[in-house]
């Protein structure tokens, strides 16, 4: 069960965030609405540039293709996450032209509180199907509200992930209101994901990450996994 720091936005979380362990970091750039950890383009690709091999980078964004991919070539990330509106037409565009630059694609299905799915196809497991036919390589999972729509900071409503773990073959990313305290109660022991993905839960303020909680996620995180291992 591997682990992504998200939400990076300076140079000195990097270092903090590979040195607890972190397996990926993630950059929020551009993305089509207000969240306190946009980056503009030109910084994200300064500090993707940071990671050193074998911490993988993600580039958080939504839009159409074109933008995307735009966007894609400048940084350079390892995976692609569209969080937004994206169609599945478009998801379908963006992961074959990601492909082609050696990137791959990860769609957020983002789950309201009454466990709905914020989609054009509303049923989670059909949504899961065709997107995995239209090219995703892996699906994350996280919370959704329209007042935050960059992310809630709630958890996912554990029926969803539930129903969308059973239904694809693919790497499933668990995201949404996820601390080091909340491991145990929201990773179900026979069905983890393939990946745990953490923002605020990390943060002393939004944008800036906490050593102390960022080491503790992870530390959490390898004990649960020595746990479900047993």
């Amino acid at each position: 069960m591997k682990v992504k720091i998200c939400g990076i936005t300076r140079e000195s979380d990097i270092s903090l965030c590979v040195d607890a362990g972190a397996d990926a970091c993630g950059f929020v750039v551009q993305y089509p609405a207000d969240v306190p950890w946009n980056l503009d383009a030109e910084k994200a690709a300064s500090l993707v540039r940071l990671i050193p091999g074998g911490t993988s980078t993600f580039m958080v964004t939504g839009g159409s293709p074109d933008r995307v991919v735009g966007l894609a070539r400048q940084l350079r990330p390892d995976f692609v996450q569209l969080h937004h509106e994206e169609t599945l037409a478009e998801l379908c565009e963006i992961s074959g032209r990601l492909k082609a630059l050696g990137i791959s694609t990860v769609k957020a299905l983002r789950i309201d509180s009454g466990g709905r799915l914020n989609f054009e196809i509303p049923d989670i497991a059909v949504a899961a199907g065709a997107l995995e036919k239209a090219g995703a390589d892996a699906l994350l999972i996280d919370s959704f509200t329209r007042a935050r729509p960059g992310g809630s900071g709630r958890a996912v409503d554990p029926g969803a992930y539930m129903t969308l773990i059973k239904s694809t073959s693919l790497p499933v990313i668990l995201a949404g209101g996820l601390s080091p305290d909340k491991l145990n109660t929201l990773v179900p022991a026979k069905y983890p994901p393939y990946m745990l993905d953490v923002l605020s839960g990390v943060e002393s303020s939004p944008g800036i990450k906490d050593k102390d909680k960022v080491a503790a996620f992870v530390k959490a995180a390898r004990a649960l996994q020595k746990e479900q291992d047993i």
